[in-house]
């Protein structure tokens, strides 16, 4: 028997003369110079950190597989463990479930069909095993079903329609194999199907697309098919980038599309490189790397159209594993973001502009600010942009450039100028008053405070002499606003608060 040592053997825009408009993995950046309503087809932000899989220090060589629109992770290696945890995709909340019924493990193949699911073989730390358990998602029980022909480790799982399959992988005595056997729930049997042509190998991936069955990598970057009609293998375009192992793998059935991503090249180093493979076409199309960073030993399933890829390690041993969980979308969807100024002409140094964005449902402004709209009083020629998400998952940033000339400054209401006086509202945010202090100037003197929602409404204008006063929130609603404080000498100073309800 031998000592199972697993460490690792642009698009532009031609509507508008001034704008640049390009496609970025993050989103659209639209460059405008005083008004641009900017659109765009890009792909979603493709990876979304996803609550972490509940394991105290994180695991590697963990198993999954997806039942409806659940997401299961179990066992794995940080014991080794004998746990398990369903995901929820909509609350993107995990539940733990029953213990596996076959007791710790890792390196273990699963598979899912219908409304159960399955984890077989494994390595315990000491042994192999060739059990095979059914979980049953009704009734969160584990029931013991028809052993695999042999213990063996590092096998790959995936099942077509109503049939299991388990393949390739290592035994106790270091003997790889190539075979592919079908295991039948109706009968509770295993047959053996063709052996894989790829020939013996461990740490491979597999997922099935409709009637077809796939195995790739493994230290290799070989992709092969398996029609379950007619039980012949049929070799595929080979994975581009690096022989690589300990990869993970899932498919998007309905899309025809299989995903193959990160593991470890022959050094041991990680990988985060992520390719989409097209049943159609037999064309592979590099994607975005994966959004957890290098990682082998990892999990990935698919849900719908969403892909998932968690736990793994980040480096050449076991010392670094993670409890990342992210979700994978490659939908295209219509970012479609507008910006615009008020006023939309050149203006004057210090006056008030209004800059307004739409398109999403999210706004984060390089000025701070979280809402659709900002003012603010350009002394010099300035570019205030902002990221903004639609409800899609697409996400993009748009500008706009606010020329000042400096030749003039403005007047009466508009105007802003480096006073001497200075203001401060304390505290800032405020529930249900503030104290506005006011210093540097004349205390006889009357000032005035003219105070501005969001959308530069006027909302209230107070008079008051002397260093501070009370500022009482009354009839104020949740929220941002603006304040231009006039003084006697016709300096104006501007600011804003928040007012909160907690």
């Amino acid at each position: 028997m031998k000592s199972k040592i697993y460490e690792l053997s642009g698009i532009y825009n031609n509507a508008v003369s001034k704008t640049i408009f390009f496609r970025t993995f993050q989103g659209v950046i639209c460059h405008v110079f005083i008004f641009l309503a900017c659109s765009a087809q890009l792909f979603a932000n493709n990876w979304n950190p996803k609550a972490p899989v509940p394991a105290p220090g994180g695991r590697v060589y963990a198993t999954g597989f997806s039942i409806g629109n659940k997401g299961y992770i179990g066992v794995g290696e940080h014991g080794p463990n004998q746990d398990f945890w369903e995901w929820d995709q909509a609350s993107n909340v995990w539940t733990q479930k029953a213990d596996f019924g076959g007791g710790p493990r890792y390196v273990t193949a699963s598979f899912s069909i219908g409304t159960k699911g399955y984890i077989g073989t494994g390595f315990d730390g000491g042994s192999d095993y060739q059990d095979l358990w059914e979980w049953n998602q009704a009734t969160n029980v584990w029931t013991k079903k028809a052993n695999f022909v042999g213990a063996r480790d590092m096998a790959v799982g995936f099942s077509i329609g109503t049939k299991g399959y388990i393949g390739t992988g290592e035994d106790d005595n270091a003997s790889v194999y190539k075979d592919l056997w079908e295991w039948d729930p109706a009968t509770n049997v295993w047959t053996q199907k063709a052996d894989f042509t790829g020939g013996p190998r461990q740490f491979a991936v597999a997922f099935s697309i409709g009637s077809k069955g796939y195995i790739g990598t493994g230290g290799t970057n070989d992709f092969w098919e398996w029609d379950q009609a007619s039980n012949l293998w049929t070799k595929k375009a080979d994975l581009p980038g690096v022989a690589r192992s300990n990869a993970v793998g899932f498919s998007f059935s309905g899309k025809k599309k299989g995903y193959i991503g990160t593991g470890a090249d022959k050094t041991g180093a990680p990988l985060a490189d992520f390719w989409e493979w097209d049943q159609a076409t037999n064309v592979w199309t590099q994607k975005k790397n994966y959004g957890g960073g290098p990682v082998w030993g990892a999990v990935g399933f698919s849900i719908g159209d969403k892909g998932y890829i968690g736990t793994g390690s980040l480096d050449a041993s076991k010392g670094i594993i993670t409890d990342d969980f992210w979700e994978y979308s490659d939908t295209t969807c219509l970012f479609s973001g507008t910006i615009f100024s008020d006023p939309s002409t050149t203006v004057c140094v210090g006056q008030q502009v209004h800059i307004h964005a739409s398109g999403g449902g999210a706004y984060s402004w390089s000025t701070g600010e979280t809402t659709s709209y900002i003012v603010t009083y350009p002394t010099i020629t300035a570019t205030y942009s902002v990221t903004v998400a639609n409800t899609s998952g697409c996400t993009g940033i748009i500008a706009l450039t606010i020329p000042v000339d400096t030749g003039c400054a403005a007047t009466g209401t508009d105007a802003i100028y480096l006073a001497q006086e200075q203001v401060s509202v304390m505290p800032n945010p405020f529930r249900e008053s503030a104290l506005v202090i006011v210093t540097h100037a004349a205390q006889s003197e009357l000032h005035e405070m003219k105070i501005f929602d969001m959308l530069g409404k006027e909302v209230r204008d107070i008079h008051f002499s002397g260093e501070q006063f009370l500022l009482e929130r009354g009839d104020l609603k949740e929220g941002i606003y603006f304040y231009k404080l006039y003084f006697k000498n016709k300096n104006i100073v501007t600011g804003k608060f928040i007012v909160t309800d907690i």
